[in-house]
């Protein structure tokens, strides 16, 4: 990870105050490594890196337990700080620092990481695939077209233009960066920073970015575009994302940028960790109070715990459905769980059915798999809801999680959340008929 040296006048300020997928449809490259991107273990972090907040009118000289441990930029908003101790101590020196009373709270740089999985593990679970069939109507028991796996459970299906018409709107991008020139999205991009090597250029160089992008915004591929509504949507896009993960004080920082910037309506986070940081949830309570939706995935360890942010109470927090509206086996849940929306589940080592299609770097187009995926979809659908209703902030979280379908216990439950996302009805308020 490349560092900026730290800034004289950023100090004197504080004194005062998913993984991605290599492969195409349909085609496999077996010689790639098969790696899920889930956290294991303890909770990963930047090597000797810690992010502080001091007190108001407390500089790094008020606090002993700094005397060792240099200043090297300025985080998020007022007196945070990342600050480099000693590889291994960041445990430790952390616990230190909350001690102090001059620290309102001290934390290591946690490593998030994109909450992708890859395709071809499901092989071993599902070998030969799947045959994917309507289940209603005059079509049943035919098979079902490939190209609808990735849309049907948000009921896009059979209807154009029912988002068209509404005012322009802007979503956030907090991931790997994206392809801005690829078809789905030339145009229609704004450039934010690249937080991970700090620069102003958030190119995507893993996929994952620009495939949760093209769900979002995409114009054939993606919510938007489904609905009509592409013309209207931008991406502000912010890379926070490299070859280590996607460090916390990164992530802070694109959500104050994010949400400072004009005619934003929701910022899509597709990433996540063990460990709820303060300096997660400081930025997503400005971004919320702003009237803007954070939209985070929730993991895909299977786990009956939400991973971190999505499991702050501000974030929405999104789990994984299939196409057969039954919890993607991958998907994370439990207390704190929001909304769900189609993830994928791909069934074989063969074909792509069942994951998401959308864009990949370079222009192409690929198959991928997780609660990364899931959570664009909504994010993609509050940007629609938001051009045709003017909805904004808590409104627009109530419209959209108030015209789900309840899936699982009736009402709210803790394994899909209020529901699996109905695009159709959350921008319309209707009911969309069954296919004929």
């Amino acid at each position: 990870m490349m560092r900026r040296s730290y800034l004289p006048l950023l100090f004197a300020s504080l004194a005062l105050g998913a993984c991605a997928e290599d492969e195409t449809a349909p085609a496999i490259d077996e010689s790639m490594p098969a790696a899920v991107r889930v956290a294991q273990g303890p909770e990963q972090v930047m090597p000797g890196e810690l992010i502080v907040k001091l007190r108001p009118g407390v500089g790094p000289q008020g606090v002993a337990a700094l005397a060792d441990a240099r200043f090297v930029e300025r985080v998020g908003r007022g007196t945070t700080g990342l600050f480099v101790v000693p590889v291994g101590s960041e445990q430790r020196r952390a616990a230190e620092l909350r001690r102090d009373p001059n620290v309102e709270y001290a934390e290591p740089n946690y490593l998030r990481q994109p909450h992708t999985i890859d395709a071809r593990l499901w092989a071993f679970y599902n070998p030969g695939g799947l045959n994917m069939r309507y289940s209603g109507g005059k079509n049943n028991g035919k098979p079902l077209p490939v190209q609808y796996a990735s849309i049907l459970d948000a009921d896009q299906d059979n209807v154009e233009g029912f988002g068209a018409g509404g005012s322009p709107v802007v979503v956030g991008s907090i991931d790997t960066g994206a392809d801005m020139d690829h078809p789905e999205l030339v145009g229609r991009t704004i450039a934010g920073r690249d937080w991970y090597n700090n620069d102003n250029d958030p190119s995507d160089d893993d996929n994952h970015g620009s495939h949760t992008s093209g769900t979002m915004a995409g114009t054939t591929v993606g919510v938007a575009g489904v609905a009509g509504a592409a013309a209207n949507l931008r991406v502000h896009v912010q890379k926070v994302c490299g070859r280590r993960g996607c460090p916390t004080s990164a992530i802070v920082n694109a959500i104050y940028a994010a949400a400072d910037y004009p005619g934003m309506v929701a910022i899509n986070m597709s990433l996540g960790g063990g460990s709820l940081s303060q300096g997660e949830a400081d930025a997503i309570a400005y971004a919320t109070g702003k009237n803007i939706l954070v939209i985070v995935s929730a993991g895909n360890s299977g786990a009956g715990t939400v991973a971190c942010p999505a499991c702050d109470p501000n974030a929405l927090s999104v789990a994984s459905t299939n196409w057969r509206d039954s919890k993607a086996s991958y998907s994370q849940y439990g207390p704190g769980l929001d909304i769900s929306a189609p993830g994928g589940e791909c069934y074989s080592n063969t074909t792509p059915e069942g994951c998401i299609y959308s864009a990949n770097k370079g222009g192409g187009y690929m198959w991928m798999q997780g609660t990364s995926m899931a959570a664009p979809q909504v994010t993609g659908a509050a940007g629609v809801v938001a051009s045709v209703t003017g909805l904004r902030g808590a409104a627009l979280r109530s419209r959209l999680l108030g015209t789900v379908d309840d899936l699982g216990a009736g009402g709210y439950d803790q394994t899909f959340g209020a529901g699996r996302l109905n695009v159709y009805r959350a921008v319309t308020n209707g009911t969309l008929p069954s296919p004929q």
